[in-house]
């Protein structure tokens, strides 16, 4: 099993960095319009903004920040229980949110709920689809969230935390391309590629091209 995620965790951004590549290489072969933009890659994607991310009264975020870690190294996993949700694999955080209240609470987390590193050369996150969480009374567990990575040009997540919440991506080409993948299996590596190259597109403020709209309605 351990040899089979390893596999897994170094495989993906490698085929990541490749349609990626691909695409942009594909773009270069067609030279744009005479005075047209030539587009280059940002330390930051489209800017996104949306309704701020509030948690339910009586929930904090534990320490007040979310930490990233190594994809590579789960030892922190391996000496307590931690409740896994989310997709993706590019950025992955570790962190509690405290019930304190005398009665269990529900938390959702929304589909395009955008998660912020504190360092300009780290990936910020996206939640693809929503999360929901039943906190038990006076708890304060640990949860895991595997997330897709906002900026193309930065594929690995950088150092670790600290991050925050976001806001709620409110862009309408965001949330139509959140919808379409809210109903599809992302659980193969193949998947995941084809909707990370997806939200790449789209937060790099191009249009989905007609291929990779195709290879995502073919997702079962």
């Amino acid at each position: 099993m351990k040899k089979l995620t390893l596999l897994f965790l170094t495989i993906v951004p490698l085929i990541l960095l490749a349609t990626a590549a691909g695409k942009r290489s594909g773009r270069t072969k067609q030279p744009p319009a005479p005075q047209a933009p030539i587009a280059r890659p940002a330390s930051r994607p489209l800017h996104i903004e949306g309704q701020a991310f509030r948690l339910p009264a009586g929930v904090s975020l534990d320490q007040g920040t979310m930490k990233g870690h190594n994809t590579l190294e789960c030892s922190c996993e391996s000496a307590q229980t931690v409740q896994r949700y989310g997709d993706g694999c590019i950025v992955r955080l570790r962190f509690r949110l405290r019930n304190h209240t005398a009665a269990p609470v529900k938390v959702v987390l929304p589909a395009g709920l955008v998660f912020r590193h504190r360092a300009d050369r780290a990936n910020d996150a996206l939640l693809a689809r929503p999360v929901t969480l039943v906190l038990p009374a006076g708890a304060a567990p640990w949860l895991h969230l595997d997330l897709f990575g906002l900026n193309e040009s930065i594929v690995h997540p950088g150092p670790e935390g600290p991050y925050r919440f976001g806001p709620v991506a409110g862009n309408f080409d965001l949330q139509a391309l959140l919808m379409t993948l809210e109903d599809k299996s992302l659980a193969d590596v193949h998947s995941l590629a084809i909707a990370q190259q997806a939200i790449w597109e789209v937060t790099s403020g191009h249009t989905l091209e007609a291929s990779l709209a195709k290879k995502i309605a073919a997702l079962p």
